[in-house]
């Protein structure tokens, strides 16, 4: 059990020896002043890079674990090879304090024991399996963008045994992802702490050096990196952005885009596409494609996380469930299934429980890149429109970005792969229609524009309230 805190006078000599190796910066203080003063539990700093973040978290460490006999404190970085280097090879953490108050140090395990009964223990979210049922006293993550996201939601449950303070520190990442979730949620919470700390804070970076390097980044068009390495500012993609034209105009009320198409339902081509998995996410796309305005309209997704979920009986149940809500079963359905071609077993299974054939990919005969092409001059020349039930289609869309090296990431790629490989199915081509079948040539086709189809939608692509009403 944690013993109490230490009494004033103990307290005023360790805060005393701490201030003699080491004084924090203004920026610090404030995230000092939050922990210390004011009790926050849960601390987002978002800073720039040579803010000082390592240095502050050091401090916080060891002022936590002196003034707080018996306290387990974590020192956690996205890999246990990256803490060695960041904090432990270099004798960082080993040296900062006065050797009087440590009773040993263990170089195997990055473990530093107090002469208190506490400790100060280094390690990488990597080994998050060990941090399941643990009773810490205070926890520290540092460059958090780049966490495996099992790390917090396996240490975040023990934080309640002692009400431990959790500190996050880094750079902003380019994408949504944990960190930007559990940053708003910080931001927007007055029992917690979030600070956007640019990296000018730290008087001990040349204003001159700072200057160089934002002309620099600007110049090579690239100024979204300034913001977020520097100015700590959360912006997403930048230059790395896939799809920069992406924008939320595309997304329509799903009723409102269901009202819109029914008049021409026959004649849209319908499509419902899987990217099987069994154990990261089973993605299923529906769309259907005007073969004269070449529009291409998603309607909805399946995008399964929960691996019990990942079975033929319920991804095929749900699959008929949303085909038959957007179209009802006739004698002239025309429905077009198809699925990864790597997932052979989900074309023998789907077609012996539910008796739908679908049809293998191509994607070994094409490359990713004149996919992601092609869904770019589709958003270019105003031919997407989304309902708004696609979020997560959406959400991979908005956060697809080159990663350093410039690569495409084979990651969160799910629905992307799903519309890459509908578009291919259907041979879509945006500069000749499509062949017309013998009915469609008899039919009496209406063409029409998206703003034809959508005249309510404002220039940002919304709807107010009574329009929708209208709809």
């Amino acid at each position: 059990m944690r013993s109490p805190p230490v009494n004033f006078t103990d307290y005023s000599a360790i805060i005393a020896d701490l201030h003699a190796k080491w004084m924090p910066h203004k920026g610090q203080v404030t995230c000092g002043k939050a922990l210390f003063q004011e009790d926050k539990r849960t601390l987002f700093i978002q800073c720039g890079r040579k803010w000082g973040k390592t240095e502050i978290i050091i401090y916080f460490l060891y002022r936590w674990a002196l003034t707080n006999p018996g306290s387990s404190c974590y020192y956690i970085s996205p890999f246990q090879k990256q803490s060695k280097e960041i904090i432990w090879a270099n004798n960082r953490l080993q040296t900062f304090v006065d050797r009087k108050y440590i009773r040993s140090i263990n170089n195997t395990e990055m473990r530093i024991t107090l002469n208190n009964g506490g400790f100060i223990k280094c390690d990488g979210s990597d080994n998050y399996e060990a941090y399941r049922g643990i009773d810490p006293g205070f926890v520290v993550y540092e460059e958090f963008k780049d966490f495996r996201p099992e790390f917090h939601v396996a240490m975040e449950p023990n934080l309640l045994v002692h009400n431990a303070p959790l500190v996050i520190i880094g750079t902003p990442p380019s994408t949504d992802c944990q960190f930007t979730e559990i940053a708003a949620d910080c931001r927007n919470s007055k029992e917690k702490f979030f600070i956007e700390a640019p990296s000018e804070d730290n008087p001990f970076i040349s204003k001159d050096w700072l200057d160089k390097k934002k002309a620099e980044l600007i110049a090579k068009g690239e100024e979204d990196v300034w913001q977020r390495e520097y100015m700590g500012k959360y912006i997403k993609g930048g230059a790395s952005k896939i799809f920069p034209m992406l924008t939320e105009s595309i997304i329509v009320p799903h009723e409102v885009l269901m009202k819109s198409i029914k008049k021409d339902m026959k004649k849209l081509w319908k499509c419902a596409m899987a990217d099987p998995a069994g154990a990261s996410v089973f993605g299923v796309l529906f769309t259907m494609i005007n073969p004269y305005t070449k529009v291409v309209y998603l309607l909805d997704e399946i995008y399964e996380t929960r691996q019990s979920h990942m079975t033929v009986d319920s991804v095929g149940a749900r699959i008929i469930e949303k085909r038959n809500e957007f179209w009802y079963p006739r004698e002239d359905d025309d429905w077009y299934h198809g699925y990864d071609e790597a997932a052979t077993w989900w074309n023998n299974e789907l077609s012996d429980r539910f008796n739908i054939n679908s049809i293998p990919t191509t994607k070994a005969q094409h490359k990713k890149e004149s996919g992601l092409s092609l869904i770019k001059d589709i958003i270019l020349y105003n031919k997407l429109v989304m309902s708004d039930r696609c979020v997560k289609t959406f959400w991979e869309l908005d956060n697809y970005v080159k990663d350093r090296r410039g690569n495409i990431p084979k990651e969160n790629d799910h629905n992307i792969d799903n519309f890459r490989y509908t578009l291919g199915a259907y041979l879509y081509d945006l500069k000749d229609a499509s062949p017309k079948t013998p009915r469609e040539q008899e039919e009496n086709y209406r063409g029409s524009r998206i703003d034809q189809d959508f005249p309510d939608l404002d220039p940002f692509g919304r709807m107010d309230n009574d329009s929708i009403e209208r709809w």
